[in-house]
């Protein structure tokens, strides 16, 4: 039975979805998601683990970010989340704007990671071009001004063009509850955000996942993430865009239940 709780962070109170019994699990969702993106994951793997779907800072029942944060600071708060629930260290999957906070929390915190797992993300955009860097930036700071407009055509984009129509209202459901600054502020931290060098520095074992028709996360950068992460693997998830985890939940549960029970 899923439960839901809060754990204080410095001041920040982090709320979290739970279910099932086991070694921890931790989901971190994107930047238009929260914690209901993992819904499927709670009710899939919560036989063989204890499955925990957080809000980030300034998403869901989460606080407001007191201000502007790096993706380094959402990263300690994965590490600051585990050990609030009594866990000495975890399993961490992160998707999207997830995935880069994963990889943060990977780097900084190797004693709190058991193995880690990287779904349809990115580096961050901090080593792009100035003017690309800026341009991606006021894509997101435009649709803050907006959500529920905003998800009407971004929904739809995230999935594969054969996703069912109500999947798209499914994410259309949660983006037009996203609050704006919470938005704004994780906007700010992907732009200055460049994971690349610390990649070689992860020592978890890790697998990273693709949806074959993922249009906002390019294969190129899944073998970026690959080839940077001593040993990691990488797995294409067959028929599922950028939301591969709510498109394709028994590829990806299955994928991911595999890869921790090895």
């Amino acid at each position: 039975m899923e439960q839901t709780g809060h754990a204080n962070l410095n001041g920040i109170r982090i709320h979290y979805r739970r279910a099932g019994n086991g070694p921890p699990l931790v989901f971190l969702h994107g930047i238009g998601f929260d914690s209901r993106a993992w819904r499927r994951q709670l009710a899939g793997l919560a036989d063989a683990f204890t499955v925990i779907a957080w809000d980030m800072r300034g998403y869901g029942g989460s606080d407001e970010a007191p201000g502007p944060y790096l993706m380094a600071d959402a990263g300690d708060d994965v590490a600051g989340l585990i050990e609030a629930l009594g866990f000495d260290r975890a399993h961490v999957c992160g998707l999207s704007l997830g995935g880069v906070v994963a990889q943060e929390f990977a780097g900084r915190h190797p004693d709190k990671v058991h193995r880690l797992i990287l779904a349809d993300t990115l580096t961050g955009h901090g080593h792009l071009p100035p003017e690309e860097r800026q341009r991606r930036l006021q894509f997101r700071l435009e649709a803050a001004k907006d959500l529920a407009a905003f998800t009407e055509t971004r929904a739809a984009a995230l999935l594969s063009p054969e996703a069912p129509p109500e999947l798209v209202e499914e994410i259309k459901a949660i983006q037009r509850e996203l609050r704006p600054e919470g938005y704004r502020l994780a906007a700010h931290a992907l732009t200055g955000a460049d994971t690349r060098p610390l990649l070689p520095k992860i020592e978890a074992p890790t697998l990273v996942l693709w949806g074959d028709a993922d249009s906002v996360c390019s294969l190129e950068e899944a073998r970026t993430i690959q080839a940077g992460i001593p040993g990691a693997r990488l797995e294409i998830i067959p028929g599922a865009g950028h939301a591969s985890n709510q498109e394709q939940p028994d590829a990806f549960n299955e994928l991911v239940r595999r890869f921790l029970t090895a």
